[in-house]
């Protein structure tokens, strides 16, 4: 157990993938490009409750949250039920080749699916990009029937006792360095970095919590292993389509005029997100993500289930935890 397993880049993902594995008695050094933590993706207040690895995150920092009333009126979710009954019919290869969207204006009448269209705001945004059979899969696992919460604390204070308690353990964070290159020597794996006091960083295992653009300037990942990645396409939201209510003043309230006025349930400030491209089989493509390296392990939260909830992005690395600790077994 003296090896320490680097983990690339401290953002939330990052952070939680230091935490697990420090629970299994693992040292971690954390390599992060910026000056400090910047909290900038963890906006993610609503959650459900089979989101269960979030919510043991939010338990185990004391973290406040209560319970959130997601409404989706009677006609939405007649429209919906109408959707997934006559889905029903129609194979799951079929459904994941063609639009959310596409769906809905084939199989809705003209009335039902102007309504969807209309009283969704930002409707355009999402569902013309995702599959038919991830928009069945959203709506009827995640938002409809569902019991929900929203985290009462600011966004900081989790991430705040996730580096504290990383720092208290033993943990070891290198801020303002930026990692140039990766290479293979025997069974150990050196990381190049642009800090002089930090220049060379040496382990038998790491761990990439960056977006798929930043992964890919990697030059060690070979031209197969890229083409998994582009199975994934990155749209750009114009976050002021979102955010523009000007009486909007605070995160809280940003998350009641998403939720109630807005019908999206997405209240993360970014301005870009990666969606799973139509017509892939996400299942195959995370499976062989996690099967790329034997010692390189990739959880960043642009190839998660679903990018909509930070659960997700936790569960990225808890499919990979049981094989992180057995490598650290027979050290």
């Amino acid at each position: 157990m003296s090896d320490s397993l680097i983990i690339i880049g401290c953002n939330f993902s990052g952070l939680y993938s230091a935490i697990r594995c420090i629970d299994s008695g693992i040292r971690v050094t954390l390599i992060e490009k910026k000056y400090k933590y910047k909290n900038d993706i963890i906006n993610y207040k609503i959650f459900n409750k089979t989101h269960i690895y979030y919510i043991q995150l939010l338990n185990r920092f004391s973290i406040k949250y209560s319970n959130y009333n997601l409404n989706f009126n009677e006609k939405i979710k007649s429209i919906i039920n109408t959707i997934n009954n006559k889905a029903k019919h129609i194979p799951n290869k079929i459904l994941n080749t063609q639009s959310f969207d596409k769906l809905c204006s084939t199989i809705l009448s003209l009335n039902d699916y102007t309504y969807l269209h209309n009283n969704i705001n930002n409707y355009l945004q999402i569902y013309p990009y995702i599959s038919g059979l991830f928009g069945i899969s959203l709506f009827n696992k995640e938002l409809i029937n569902n019991t929900f919460y929203i985290v009462d604390d600011e966004s900081s204070v989790i991430i705040e006792k996730m580096v504290s308690f990383i720092l208290n353990n033993k943990g070891n964070i290198i801020y303002n360095t930026e990692v140039k290159d990766i290479t293979n020597d025997n069974s150990n794996i050196i990381i190049t970095t642009n800090n002089l006091s930090n220049k060379y960083q040496t382990s038998k295992n790491i761990i990439f919590t960056l977006s798929k653009d930043n992964l890919l300037k990697f030059k060690y990942f070979s031209k197969d292993k890229r083409k998994i990645f582009t199975n994934l396409l990155k749209y750009n939201i114009d976050p002021l389509c979102i955010y523009n209510d000007e009486y909007i003043l605070n995160e809280y309230n940003i998350q009641n005029h998403l939720i109630n006025n807005m019908n999206i349930v997405y209240p993360i400030k970014k301005y870009s997100l990666y969606l799973w491209d139509i017509g892939i089989n996400n299942i195959i493509i995370r499976e062989k993500i996690k099967k790329l390296y034997n010692n390189i392990f990739i959880c960043s939260d642009f190839h998660s289930k679903n990018i909509f909830f930070a659960n997700y992005t936790l569960e990225n690395y808890e499919e990979i935890h049981n094989k992180i600790i057995n490598k650290y077994l027979i050290l």
